[in-house]
């Protein structure tokens, strides 16, 4: 078995190093393979078992580049390289064994002296080089146009069962960020462990939109209006008052996205919303994690259509406010109950939700993540849910290493779930992988909207959130204005009893609504 060993990178304006992590491994540098192709492909294979490939961002001098360079200069011929390279410049191998157990050091000299961006999107790196993805795209049409020609379909090689197979699955319903899976919860229907991971009962039988009886979001929606309490929404609102730890630090957390004002706006106002060093910006953790996510069997990213895009946004605004809620009720320190808490709260973890632009917008999205905290956590209060709002669009504003950071607990936290692991191939993998590969103007432009969104007068009210609470707070109040005016005829009557210092519930109400406006 293959194995991608731990690495870095680092970097000068001349040379880019890369750090290998071979531990308890005996390492014979005669039998480490290092090779580059086309100054961009670095392969080094370290048996028994380790490779590593990356694609870097631009190129280095490889043996091509110092042929070329010799020649030229023998010849007396100029060439494309501004230097003349030697054999001295071709990449270096060092190996370690003190340096966390055995290292090996790789150091190779740029063609072009400038610094490179994304060296810590190692997840970006570890992706095939657009020519070899084109090879290999290649190499899979023509398996397919092998499989489907008539002489590799006869009857000994395909039985009757295995085509009846494929028709009755070929209409299954698709799921994930980029809708690529389907079936993978039929399994786990017959075993009964569905509702374990999803709230969707039959997410291999129900279609995202074909009809009334059929459509995921119709009995989504339909789900939380019969689980919806009202006696539990009411009692939260009177939260603030009543001191509750877990609200109380919810609200006052500084979350590790925090950022001042005059940061925001000095940020917003750069051309990119990359204001820290990315060289120094995950933790090592944080690195191995995102060295570790496959990108295997996703699309080209750079082929995706506008639409697509867009659905990936929407998907993510989804995922973060389940995460933010998360992070803030838990003190950002995730408890066992955090991957149902990430679930549940999240249409598209919870319903497998498949976002259609234009059709659905930002505003769709935020209403019906709000909806659910307003269903189902341990804290129902509305405005707990708006901070979360305001948490997603500043995690985006963060740009994209902020996102990722969020993106890695969240991944972290769900692989730890013997329930919930599986949303890791379905939708957190690939939105890391996806939002490495996004230009960070794009994630600035998305978060803009998001911003606009938020900020535009009413868009998330409670009447938006067709649960009728104004209707049930103005019932609580008629309620308590006649408990009121009980409490004064009876005061009236027992004039020497001293009067309650109790606030009534209108009082709190009135505040509480004062604060959201």
């Amino acid at each position: 078995m293959v194995l991608v060993p731990r690495y870095s990178l680092s970097q000068t304006t001349t040379h880019v190093v890369i750090e290998v992590t071979l531990p308890h491994v005996r390492v014979s540098m005669k039998s480490v393979d290092l090779l580059v192709v086309d100054g961009v492909e670095f392969h080094l294979h370290a048996p028994p078992a380790y490779l590593l490939r990356l694609t870097l961002p631009d190129r280095v001098v490889d043996e091509d580049a110092v042929e070329e360079s010799l020649a030229a200069l023998a010849n007396d011929v100029q060439t494309h390289h501004e230097t003349i390279y030697t054999k001295a410049d071709l990449p270096r191998l060092i190996y370690n064994p003190e340096k966390n157990h055995g290292t090996l050091i790789v150091s190779m000299r740029k063609e072009s002296e400038r610094f490179w961006e994304d060296l810590d999107l190692l997840g970006k790196l570890q992706e095939p080089a657009p020519n070899q993805r084109r090879k290999q795209e290649s190499r899979a049409s023509k398996l397919v146009a092998e499989i489907d020609s008539p002489k590799s379909l006869s009857a000994e090689s395909a039985s009757a069962d295995e085509c009846l197979a494929s028709i009755k699955y070929s209409d299954s319903p698709s799921y994930g960020l980029f809708q690529q899976h389907s079936n993978v919860f039929r399994d786990y229907a017959r075993e009964g462990l569905t509702l374990e991971m999803i709230e969707c009962k039959n997410p291999d039988d129900t279609l995202d939109a074909r009809s009334a009886d059929q459509d995921r979001r119709a009995m989504r929606l339909e789900t939380e209006n019969e689980k919806f309490d009202p006696d539990r929404y009411l009692n939260d609102l009177c939260v603030e008052e009543d001191g509750d730890m877990i609200f109380d630090c919810a609200m006052s957390m500084e979350p590790h996205w925090a950022t001042s004002v005059t940061e925001l706006t000095e940020k917003l106002s750069k051309l990119t919303t990359s204001a820290v060093d990315a060289s120094t910006f995950f933790t090592e953790e944080e690195s191995n994690t995102l060295a570790s996510i496959p990108s295997k069997g996703l699309p080209d990213f750079e082929t995706l259509t506008k639409e697509q895009s867009h659905a990936a946004f929407l998907c993510l605004v989804d995922v973060l406010f389940s995460y933010a809620y998360d992070h803030r009720t838990t003190d950002g320190d995730p408890t066992v109950e955090s991957s149902w808490t990430l679930m549940i709260l999240s249409p598209a973890l919870s319903w497998l939700e498949n976002y259609k632009p234009p059709y659905d917008s930002i505003q769709d999205v935020l209403i019906w993540s709000t909806r659910r905290s307003i269903i189902y956590p341990y804290l129902r209060n509305y405005n707990l849910s708006m901070k979360v709002v305001k948490d997603v669009a500043e995690i985006l504003s963060r740009g994209r290493r902020t996102i990722i950071r969020c993106l890695l607990q969240v991944h972290t936290i769900m692989e730890r779930s013997e329930s919930h692991y599986l949303f890791n191939k379905l939708f957190i993998d690939p939105m890391i992988c996806w939002i490495q590969r996004c230009d960070e103007l794009d994630v600035r432009a998305f978060s803009n909207r998001v911003l606009d969104a938020i900020s535009s007068g009413a868009f998330l009210a409670k009447s938006t959130l067709d649960l009728d609470l104004d209707e049930l707070e103005q019932n609580l109040l008629s309620d308590d204005d006649s408990d009121d005016t009980k409490d004064e005829s009876s005061s009236e009557e027992q004039s020497d009893s001293p009067v309650s210092s109790d606030k009534g519930f209108r009082t709190m109400i009135e505040e509480i609504n004062s604060k959201e406006n």
